[in-house]
């Protein structure tokens, strides 16, 4: 029997938020549909006080763990460990009275999902929460913590003008500016702007807003494990739920064990970053995706392949559809295959984008034109990477992108890293800001457009004038081709195939390409134009794909319209001959790829090619082999792609 998820050590977790199903090793269960609010506990009895009396011989005073033995009192059976680990969910922004709520500009209660927003900044809110965590702790496995950014998400103007608000917010100004400062209503002027970012104390606000969001999540997840830890003995992990990837929800990662957040929308390319920023922010802890409702089950495989590729996990809200449900549980059955055969250890990148909480807080339009930057690159089979800070940077060359407001230790390490030999793409402006959102100079104001050298490495600036430049695809792919040096990427893909690529070194130092294909192939056949290169090293291994065909003899998809004779169609059948040769059967396409291998030391072997192709088949086995045509060898080969698989593996 499979066992279950063996919390808080574990890297990927298959959630379920229906009845335990769909290939899930856990289950979310709500905690205010099985248990009644905690009572408020009574008055103890005075010390020294004698215990109550018990009819039950093996509960009165002075009884041992022998007395049931000693009294022909049968114990207790032990309870069923269940088939699946129970993640209690609790939500820990719903206010309990008027007292915990917060309140808008105008007087109104906050209304979030049809249920008041808890003030985190509330005494008796935040000690309530955490009791409700702590006391979740004895009825499952793990605790989720839900509606963390809840009350964040109200924005500036939506939420915190409350009596809580009000005193936390002269209790900061009182640090800010010491002891002689007088109490008074600091929120005043900022009722009539609420918005307003050059209001008095506006800054301080702001500010406070952010730490207000971390600390309460802080607070309520170290109070149940403080709980686990005395009442049960043991580790438990505890998990966040959030909405929208935000600046507030990267910040709280570091305070859990794992997050479960909502996907932007059903478009795969504006997942690519919130995947790769959470798997960043997380580090070996789990990171679930939630699909947006009324995801098809062709869209369910597509997210799950494309989370499988970013090393992350999706699952489905409440309310999907039965075909949705077995969409996934499909998919999580290939998908522990793959993860038992292939363990990514360590990325490949060309590049890496900076997601930094603090500048999307304060500039706003930092996730946005990162997302748009990373989903062209994807779009251009470049491997891309995410990090929170610039503290230790791996790739050459770095993406800026919307960091209007960077904090000045991480752009103190930008102009470090570009003048010590680096690279830098910045798309939008690129300035320091302090702790209450005041701007600073440009980090590069040298930079002004296109590329430019600064100290030993260079600098890429697209539309340094605005915050977040109008389509600046185009030009980023240009400006990474440029800054990585012709044939230097890690990864090439030659032909029309539409195609998100992940590559990874597993901890034998061996190469895994991911490979998705975000959309149908075209109904008539798409050529594919490979150039063979010479291999230095190369080797033979098998990958799947995620949905096999009923049988070996069924096509896997509708047969092309015939074609008349031609040279290149007379090639395929040499090729579909050389395959039967070795041994595979089924209609084929050759899609020619360069991998750069940089093994134990990158720059001693940054020339080394591999060539691989890729025979992607009808059948469910994907074939992958050394490469012919050594040396420099021109001859071109040119073949029809009959269908690319949702998800492969090339190792």
């Amino acid at each position: 029997m499979a066992r279950g998820p063996d919390f808080p050590k574990v890297r990927h977790i298959a959630l379920s938020t229906a009845e335990p199903g769909a290939g899930a090793d856990a289950l979310i269960v709500a905690f205010e549909a099985t248990q009644p609010e905690p009572a408020e506990p009574a008055q103890g009895a005075p010390d020294g006080a004698l215990p109550a009396a018990a009819k039950d011989p093996a509960l009165r005073a002075g009884a041992q763990a022998a007395a049931p033995a000693a009294t022909g009192v049968p114990p207790p059976p032990p309870a069923p460990s269940p088939a699946v680990a129970r993640v209690v969910a609790v939500d820990v922004a719903r206010a309990r009275d008027d007292g915990e709520a917060c309140r808008t500009a105008a007087g109104a209660t906050v209304i979030a999902e049809g249920r008041p927003v808890r003030c985190p900044n509330s005494a008796a809110g935040l000690e309530h929460a955490g009791g409700v965590a702590a006391w979740a702790t004895h009825l499952g496995e793990a605790v989720l913590l839900d509606g963390l950014d809840r009350w964040y998400r109200s924005g500036p103007a939506g939420a915190g003008f409350c009596r809580s608000c009000e005193l936390a917010l002269v209790e900061a100004l009182r640090e800010s500016y010491g002891d002689h400062f007088e109490p008074f209503d600091p929120l005043a002027r900022l009722r009539e702007q609420p918005a307003s970012r050059t209001a008095p104390f506006a800054g301080a606000r702001e500010a406070l807003r952010l730490a207000s969001t971390v600390e309460a999540a802080k607070r309520a997840a170290l109070r149940a494990r403080d709980e686990a830890r005395r009442g049960r003995g043991v580790e438990i992990a505890v998990l966040g739920r959030v909405g929208t990837l935000s600046g507030a929800a990267l910040a709280i990662c570091r305070h859990l064990d794992g997050l479960v957040f909502d996907l932007p929308s059903l478009d795969p390319e504006e997942a690519v970053l919130p995947l790769l920023a959470t798997r960043a922010a997380l580090g070996l802890r789990p990171a679930v995706g939630v699909l947006p409702a009324g995801a098809t089950p062709e869209q369910v495989q597509l997210f799950a392949a494309l989370a499988l590729a970013c090393d992350a996990d999706v699952t489905l809200p409440p309310g999907a559809s039965p075909g949705a449900e077995a969409a996934l549980a499909e998919h999580r059955k290939f998908q522990e295959v793959v993860r038992e055969r292939f363990r990514p250890s360590e990325p490949l990148l060309d590049l890496e984008v900076l997601v930094s909480p603090f500048a999307e807080h304060w500039g706003g339009a930092h996730l946005r034109t990162a997302s748009v930057c990373a989903a062209a690159l994807g779009r251009a089979h470049l491997l891309l990477g995410a990090r929170l800070d610039l503290s230790e940077p791996r790739a050459q060359v770095l993406l800026l992108a919307g960091c209007a407001a960077l904090p000045a230790e991480d752009a103190a390490r930008a102009r470090r890293h570009v003048e010590s030999g680096g690279d830098a793409i910045v798309v939008g402006k690129c300035a320091t800001c302090d702790e209450e959102g005041r701007l600073g100079p440009p980090v590069f104001p040298e930079a002004k457009s296109g590329i430019q050298r600064i100290g030993e490495g260079r600098v890429y600036a697209i539309g340094v004038d605005a915050d977040a430049p109008p389509s600046p695809e185009t030009q980023v792919v240009r400006a990474t081709r440029e800054l990585l040096g012709r044939g230097r990427s890690h990864l090439s893909l030659s032909g029309r195939a539409r195609l998100f690529a992940r590559a990874y070194l597993d901890p034998e130092r061996k190469l895994d390409v991911h490979l998705v294909s975000p959309a149908r192939p075209p109904a008539r056949a798409a050529p594919v134009t490979g150039s063979p290169r010479s291999a230095t090293r190369a080797r033979t291994e098998s990958a799947f794909r995620s949905t096999p065909p009923a049988s070996r003899s069924a096509p896997s998809c509708p047969a092309s319209p015939p074609v008349p004779s031609s040279p290149s169609r007379d090639r395929d059948k040499q090729m579909n001959a050389e395959a039967r040769r070795r041994g595979v059967s089924g209609r084929l396409a050759r899609l020619s790829n360069a991998v750069r291998d940089p093994g134990e030391n990158h720059a001693s072997s940054a020339s080394q090619r591999l060539r691989v192709d890729l025979l992607v088949l009808d059948e469910s086995l994907i074939t992958i082999g050394p490469g012919g045509g050594g040396g420099g060898s021109e001859e071109r080969s040119r073949s029809t792609m009959r269908r690319l698989p949702t998800y492969s593996m090339v190792s």
